[in-house]
């Protein structure tokens, strides 16, 4: 029986999340330990966590979606509409409809047509973004009230486990998460080896719309409406958690789902830390960014030590 190998690729997020935990808790003592702060981190880290789970599959595949924070906000505005009208128990329906018709239609010209996926989900992110002042005519929309009980940790919390159920036994267990790590280690091959490339990328940017459809609602929940500004550069801050777990960008094999919590865990501990030793916003977001920069390289590099060692 072969046995794995564990390497600086499977030691460094784990080491990263540790190392940070380990600074703030010297810089800010005993206040970064406090319930409250603690319950923060998880409330931001879970809405990077439902992104990620839909993103995932995108990523496996070596593909991205720039449009996810558009999709967020365009479901999520369309739904706060319904919901004024309708009642508050369409929220979570037309929100999860509306994103995967929004991720069906990304994944249609992607696949079909052959659009590189960059540059179709930026058309589409421009596009939405250009929607949504038609929609809020210029001001904000408010949701009922009692869709504000929603964003705490114990709303959360159960439906981010029943999700990570459903989404991990998908990407590990299932052909659809096995199809697209093979699409992304590469296509070619996996397409003269039989695989359905053309349906793994619709269905991987159905998934992905479907959870920012349902990030959008918890986002409601957490603002209590909607403007033009929001889901603002979520799919950046959702990249960012996955590369900073230890995902290549380039997706292929070592795509795997719990990457994902630790690197939403590390942003998240990284911008409340940084809050909490008071510096800037601005500050804050430049350090985020070297850091993807570091990730993109550190992954980059052990993705050619490991095509290296295959070939």
């Amino acid at each position: 029986m072969k046995k794995r190998k564990l390497s600086l690729e499977h030691i460094i997020p784990f080491a990263g999340l540790v190392c940070l935990i380990l600074l703030f808790s010297v810089l800010v003592g005993g206040k970064f330990w406090r319930p409250y702060n603690l319950r923060s981190i998880l409330n931001q880290t879970v809405l990077y966590m439902f992104g990620g789970l839909g993103l995932i599959f995108v990523i496996a595949q070596g593909s991205i979606d720039l449009s996810q924070g558009a999709v967020l906000a365009l479901s999520a505005t369309i739904s706060a509409i319904l919901v004024n009208k309708y009642g508050l128990w369409l929220i979570f329906p037309s929100a999860i409809l509306l994103g995967a018709l929004f991720g069906l239609l990304n994944g249609v010209i992607i696949s079909k047509l052959k659009v590189p996926s960059v540059t179709c989900t930026l058309a589409f992110s421009i596009a939405y973004r250009g929607l949504l002042p038609v929609f809020t005519r210029g001001g904000p929309i408010y949701v009922p009230f009692k869709l504000f009980d929603l964003y705490n940790f114990e709303n959360m919390f159960p439906v981010l486990v029943l999700l990570t159920l459903i989404f991990g036994y998908l990407f590990e267990y299932t052909k659809l998460g096995y199809y697209s790590k093979a699409i992304g280690e590469n296509e070619v091959k996996a397409r003269n080896s039989g695989v359905p490339v053309e349906k793994m990328k619709i269905l991987a940017y159905v998934l992905c719309g479907v959870m920012a459809g349902i990030a959008g609602v918890f986002t409601l929940s957490r603002v209590g409406g909607v403007d033009v500004s929001m889901g603002n550069f979520f799919e950046l801050e959702v990249m960012l958690a996955i590369f900073t777990g230890g995902v290549p960008v380039t997706g292929g094999m070592p795509t795997r789902i719990f990457r994902l919590f630790v690197g939403a865990l590390t942003i998240g501990v990284l911008v409340n830390g940084l809050t909490l030793y008071g510096v800037s916003a601005a500050l804050a977001e430049g350090l985020k960014g070297l850091m993807l920069i570091g990730l993109v390289f550190l992954t980059a590099r052990f993705t050619r030590g490991r095509e290296a060692a295959i070939a």
